[in-house]
């Protein structure tokens, strides 16, 4: 059994099929966008239709007085510098900004720093070959929202810096214009470092530029692969970007698209997370993020390819190290003794892992261990650490409380890294963990599935569904894919594939078939659920797409232990409570009767009409099952 909850929001069955008939939508889509938000008519079919909110460029931090240096610096014929970053969104911004410079005329180079050599962000070794290359004027992109000793410092130098950031700043800022989205100004702070580059375009070029419009496929891949809420501003980029990614004349985006597989007809935000960024992240992880700038700035078909095909090298050999580091630190963790298995928070730290690979594996440990992981890498001189989060904890506060303990740090919430020296590490341990164990709740660490609607009973989940729910991507953080749950379900026709890895078979509710499914990584559990029984399925519905061929396929989330089927029918209850259904039938009777909550002959309607029952029909009262 898959531990762990899940959970559904009630809503008034009222709003949904006034929703359903204004939209001409399936109840079922309408009560995922009520639950999403958006009863009214208006929201809703503007959040479809992903149109783009009007945010004035010039509020965005001091972008009127970074856009006035840059025309200047233009107009002068001076050396402009783009300085970014090492991972996706970095390289795409950097990319972005050189082309917008150069668009405008500007003499404009770039810089990227090595993730082994010089770290993240503004470094001092940087500078001062900037400064002697004669460079006069450097835009960092996602970066240098903290560089404020290596801003004072290019003073120093004669070098004039404007920072383009998204990241959170410190407690002091550095002394130059500040690009960067502010609650205070801008009513909206989730763009990515590529997303921020775009704005300062706008500004620059106008919201209607042709050549901007151009561009959308680099900040539709940085959006998706920086992790970043896709709703507000980031769903007209992304949905924009993906039309535009899908027909891009870029030679490195299309020489990447081949060798890793993805249909430019059908890319989408999944195919970008898991396919393109890696790739990309995989030059700055291993070697010189260069190599994907390159890729990407370059217009030579041939060079392309090749590129493209290092790319595909050092991503497997990122897999493999992964793979292994994964190994050791799992079994770290279960040769722990117990009393420090339940901490609320895992810290792992080892001399020989790689510092470029940790902060994925930190990643796959919290889903595995449902807590915040950091892994910390052993290299020469200080020793670099990552961590990855989970909702009920920010990460980037937790490492704020060891400050002291550490020589730099940055990241959010969910995402941190920082740069320890060794004799510290232990201090490090004892205070990260006891924070956490201080503000985490065994609740917290509890993995609760939410879900999207209730399958009713003789729903069809068809293509013209699939295709519904569709229109409410593109999903990510924030715009979560739609999870449905299929309620005491009957799960037949169990094999696996994969090499055993995953588990497929059919659904089958109330009687009749539901469709296809298959479970990913659950397919040693062939025997357990082959097991005559019923489950709570969590699923999305997708396209299958196989030797031409479309079919709806069912990707299982979860699959629970049912729970009483009073817990797992409780939204539905609710429902038709709410809108005055009074059809009790005796298989309502046996639902209640077997969950011990109803006496064998009684009426339904005296637990209904109770204070306890009463109590769930509140506006939005979340209902939750437990597995």
């Amino acid at each position: 059994m898959q531990k762990g909850n899940w959970t559904i929001e009630a809503v008034d069955p009222r709003k949904v099929k006034m929703l359903a008939s204004e939209l001409e939508l399936s109840e079922l889509t309408a009560s995922v966008l009520v639950r999403r938000g958006l009863a009214d008519p208006e929201r809703a079919r503007a959040f479809m239709a992903a149109e783009a909110p009007a945010h004035d460029p010039f509020t965005l931090g001091d972008m009127t007085e970074a856009v006035e240096r840059i025309r200047s610096g233009v107009a002068a014929g001076e050396k402009i510098c783009v300085h970014g970053d090492y991972d996706v969104d970095g390289i795409a911004a950097t990319v972005l900004a050189v082309n917008m410079l150069r668009e405008l005329g500007a003499e404009a180079s770039w810089a990227l720093p090595s993730r082994f050599d010089e770290g993240y962000g503004l470094n001092p070794g940087m500078l001062e070959r900037l400064a002697a290359d004669g460079c006069s004027l450097v835009l960092t992109v996602d970066c240098g929202i903290t560089a404020v000793e290596e801003v004072a410092q290019a003073k120093e130098l004669g070098l004039e810096v404007i920072v383009s950031d998204h990241h959170r700043p410190g407690e002091r800022l550095p002394d130059c214009p500040i690009v960067a989205p502010r609650p205070s100004d801008y009513p909206f702070t989730g763009l990515c470092g590529t997303g921020v580059v775009y704005k300062l375009g706008e500004a620059l070029l106008g919201a209607d530029s042709e050549f901007l419009r151009s561009q959308l496929d680099l900040v539709c891949l940085a959006t998706v692969a920086d992790v970043v809420p896709l709703v507000d501003e980031n769903r007209w980029l992304v949905t924009a970007g993906l039309r535009a990614l899908g027909r891009t004349r870029r030679p490195g985006l299309r020489a990447l698209m081949r060798t890793a597989g993805v249909d430019p007809a059908t890319v989408d935000t999944g195919k970008i997370a898991f396919r393109l960024a890696p790739r990309i992240n995989a030059a700055g992880r291993l070697g010189n993020p260069e190599l994907a700038l390159e890729l990407l700035l370059g217009e030579d078909d041939g060079e392309a390819a090749r590129r493209a095909e290092k790319l595909e090298e050092l991503n497997r050999e990122r897999q493999a190290i992964e793979d292994r580091i994964l190994r050791e630190a799992v079994a770290e963790v279960e040769s722990w003794p117990e009393e420090k298995r339940r901490r609320r928070a895992y810290v792992l730290a080892r001399e020989d892992w790689h510092e470029g690979v940790i902060g994925i594996v930190a990643s796959r440990l919290v889903e595995r261990f449902s807590r915040p992981v950091v892994l910390v890498a052993g290299t020469e001189g200080d020793w670099k650490g990552s961590g990855r989060s989970i909702p009920a904890f920010d990460l980037h506060g937790g490492i704020v409380v060891c400050a002291e303990l550490l020589e730099r740090f940055g990241g959010h919430r969910a995402a941190a890294g920082f740069s320890i020296r060794p004799e510290c590490l232990e201090q490090f341990v004892e205070t990260f963990t006891a924070h956490a164990d201080a503000l985490l709740s065994d609740a917290d660490l509890r993995p609760v599935t939410k879900v999207d609607a209730i399958v009713p009973p003789q729903t069809k989940l068809t293509l013209d569904l699939c295709r519904e729910l569709e229109r409410l991507a593109p999903f990510g953080l924030g715009n979560p894919g739609v999870v449905l749950l299929a309620p005491s379900c009957e799960l037949v026709d169990l094999s696996t594939c994969g090499e055993g890895k995953h588990l497929r078979f059919r659904v089958r509710m109330d009687g009749s078939e539901a469709g296809g499914a298959i479970a990913f990584g659950l397919g040693s559990q062939l025997d357990r659920y082959r097991r005559i029984g019923r489950y709570d399925v969590a699923l999305r519905l997708e396209e299958n797409r196989w030797n031409g061929t479309v079919t709806p396929q069912l990707q299982v989330r979860r699959i629970f232990d049912e729970a009483p089927r009073y817990e797992s029918l409780r939204a539905e209850l609710v429902a038709r409570w709410r809108a005055g259904d009074g059809a009790w039938d005796e298989q309502t009777r046996e639902i209640f009767a077997e969950a011990g909550l109803l006496e064998e002959g009684a009426n339904p309607r005296s637990l209904l009409e109770s204070e306890t029952f009463r109590a769930l029909l509140a506006e939005g009262e979340p209902v939750t099952a437990t597995a």
